[in-house]
């Protein structure tokens, strides 16, 4: 009983982070494109003008990031103090327009950026609200939110219900299981923070293909059941 206890206060105590996990450029402006272009292209099936699909780009690709700064750990958007990044997102609107009928054609690829996108971004916020001092409980939550934030913000907007709420394929529940990998490396084993952030990737990525390969599906919590197979396509 006394070991349970330790264990449990051992995992109220903060993270100690060794190191530090920064994404390479490339692939951090990179990712927002391939992000910002999915919510771009959703504006342009709408029939939405050059204002709407920025709109729609701008917070699939950068949504993430705002909830995860302005609104849960309350500081300074990072995004919006490098004009890279709107850069980025008024580029991959105006050629959204021009490539909305391709979209099918890209989508295996777009997947498997989302997949590894999803972990990494899960990374960043999990480590920026370790550094502001924040519980485990929090921290995951900053990273999932940091994850998937942006699709949910998109959703809201076109007053659709957010995917990410309605039983579909596994998505944010593989967010879930990657920063569950991270924390307990750190916290259990001690690993420097970024060989725990690449671990943290590569898990999620790796459910996040798998669910897309065997359609892994969460179901209803009315049908008693987590997760099941299924037919459809849509994300959870």
């Amino acid at each position: 009983m006394s070991e349970l206890l330790e264990l449990l206060h051992s995992l109220r105590a903060p993270v100690t982070l060794h190191g530090a996990f920064a994404l390479p450029i490339f692939f951090d402006l990179g990712a927002i494109f391939c992000f910002a272009l999915t919510g771009a292209w959703a504006a342009t099936h709408r029939g939405y003008d050059l204002v709407g699909a920025f709109v729609l780009a701008f917070v699939t690709g950068l949504g993430g990031a705002l909830i995860r700064d302005s609104f849960l750990l309350a500081m300074e958007p990072a995004v919006l103090r490098d004009e890279r990044y709107l850069l980025v997102v008024f580029s991959a609107t105006l050629i959204a327009g021009a490539t909305f009928k391709l979209e099918r054609r890209f989508g295996r690829m777009m997947a498997a950026v989302d997949a590894l996108g999803l972990g990494a971004y899960a990374v960043v916020g999990m480590q920026k609200s370790i550094i502001a001092g924040l519980p485990l409980g929090a921290v995951l939550l900053v990273g999932v939110a940091n994850a998937v934030g942006g699709g949910m913000m998109r959703d809201v907007i076109v007053r659709d219900e957010p995917l990410i709420l309605k039983p579909g394929q596994v998505y944010a529940l593989a967010t879930v299981g990657g920063c569950l990998v991270f924390l307990g490396v750190l916290k259990l084993y001690d690993w420097e923070v970024e060989q725990a952030a690449w671990l943290c990737i590569g898990v999620t990525f790796l459910l996040r293909m798998l669910a897309i390969l065997f359609n892994w599906r969460t179901a209803a919590v009315s049908e008693g059941i987590p997760l099941r197979l299924g037919n459809e396509d849509d994300r959870q």
